[in-house]
């Protein structure tokens, strides 16, 4: 036997010999609480874990949507049902308020990806929601205009003071 063959075969086992031998070490929680835990290991929990709860998105100011401020909320009323509804946007989108249906997929602990059509605007997007960290990361389709935006996400509405002001957010667009 080649001695390449002969590390390919004992290499392998040793370092499995060695790792059954070590003693287990519990995970031990974070120091910092976080409103998202992982539920466990694997990617089976798809329901995103704001059902019953209504969130923000703050998108900041001079979106590629339009001039002004973006800010919207997002009410999961169930496991694939939303209503969506625009706090204070540019041109005649304040006020509008739709009811989706979206699908969602895990991508990691307290980060999902969340897919709808608005039946109203017509338009796609597909948001990725970071329940640890309060981001949101859009992918928005208008008819031939394709665009992303970045935001701040989190828990209840906003506050009067917090329609009106200003956020952090960062775009980008690309017309086709």
């Amino acid at each position: 036997m080649k001695f390449s063959r002969l590390a390919y075969t004992a290499v392998p086992l040793v370092l499995a010999a060695s790792v059954t031998g070590a003693t287990a070490v519990e995970a031990r929680p974070p120091s910092r609480p976080n409103e998202c835990r992982d539920r466990g290991p694997g990617y089976t929990d798809t329901t995103v874990p704001a059902v019953g709860q209504t969130w923000t998105a703050d998108f900041g100011v001079d979106t590629p949507i339009g001039k002004g401020p973006f800010l919207t909320t997002i009410t999961y009323r169930s496991a694939t049902a939303a209503t969506i509804k625009v706090i204070k946007g540019p041109g005649t989108l304040t006020g509008l308020t739709q009811q989706i249906t979206y699908s969602t997929t895990r991508l990691r602990a307290c980060q999902y990806a969340v897919a709808w059509h608005e039946p109203i605007s017509g338009v796609y997007v597909t948001q990725v929601e970071d329940y640890a960290r309060h981001r949101t990361f859009d992918t928005i389709l208008n008819g031939t205009q394709f665009f992303h935006m970045t935001g701040k996400f989190y828990p209840g509405t906003p506050s009067a003071s917090s329609a009106s002001r200003t956020g952090s957010a960062k775009h980008k667009s690309a017309g086709r």
